[in-house]
């Protein structure tokens, strides 16, 4: 089964930020055409286009997305793989996209927190409103000094990255999804399947000293493997960081 780490999850998160709800079913992977409230996105599609189906029915033009948003980006860190990442949420049933169902397969696994009693982490799911009237949910980015970041789909009909008092009494609790043990940093930008001398070799050990790309494990890179749509958002990510901010792991 593929292995999810939390820090991809929050970076496809993170790069989908801008991106629109659509007024019909057209334009769903415009990050802003065809801009509306119909309930349309790139992400409900895919959801349901997965095999097996995320949800046991098409959520697309139908359902709020913010649900909607946080399986899509755990799926998309999975690989596409649908079992693994409803694994990781703890799903139950089929029915997903909804925030009452999942805060109950958190609690039901002994993964959920409410407020008061939470210690939220990067990846962890952010749950708005109360145990009576769950209405909003978004993934948790970071923690720094008691203040929450997130990034939230459906908000204000579309993916935001907010912030909030860790301490506000609109967050009703957090889920934390079974993600798999972080992979420990590449020691060495010497990859015994990188030979030395390749068309490649030089850029390789670039992307590994500046953080763009770690390699596979066990000090491989597999460089005549296909990367995947969730490696390449990764990628782009820490790129884009290390251009703006000055770090490609931030």
């Amino acid at each position: 089964m593929s292995k999810i780490y939390a820090s991809d999850v929050v970076r496809i998160a993170l790069g989908e930020v801008g991106y629109h709800e659509k007024a019909s079913n057209k334009d769903l992977d415009s990050a802003t055409a065809n801009p509306g409230s119909g309930q349309w996105t790139k992400y409900a599609r895919d959801l349901w286009q997965a095999n097996p189906h995320y949800y046991q029915s098409n959520k697309n033009g139908l359902a709020d997305w913010c649900a909607i948003f946080v399986d899509w980006c755990v799926y998309m860190a999975s690989g596409q793989d649908s079992v693994a990442a409803q694994a990781a949420m703890c799903y139950t049933n089929p029915y997903g996209a909804s925030c009452t169902y999942s805060v109950k397969d958190y609690q039901a696994a002994g993964r959920f927190w409410e407020r008061a009693k939470a210690d939220p982490k990067p990846g962890d799911q952010i749950f708005f409103g109360s145990a009576a009237n769950i209405r909003h949910t978004g993934l948790v980015e970071k923690v720094v000094d008691g203040v929450v970041y997130t990034v939230e789909g459906n908000s204000g009909n579309q993916v935001r990255h907010k912030s909030y008092s860790a301490a506000n009494t609109d967050i009703y609790g957090y889920g934390r999804p079974k993600y798999d043990e972080e992979p420990k940093k590449q020691e060495s930008t010497e990859f015994v399947d990188v030979p030395k001398g390749k068309w490649y070799t030089k850029d390789v050990e670039w992307a590994a000293k500046s953080g763009i790309m770690n390699g596979v494990g066990d000090h491989k890179f597999e460089p005549d493997r296909d990367i995947t749509r969730a490696e390449a958002a990764a990628v782009a990510h820490r790129l884009y960081n290390l251009i703006v901010g000055g770090g490609g792991n931030a």
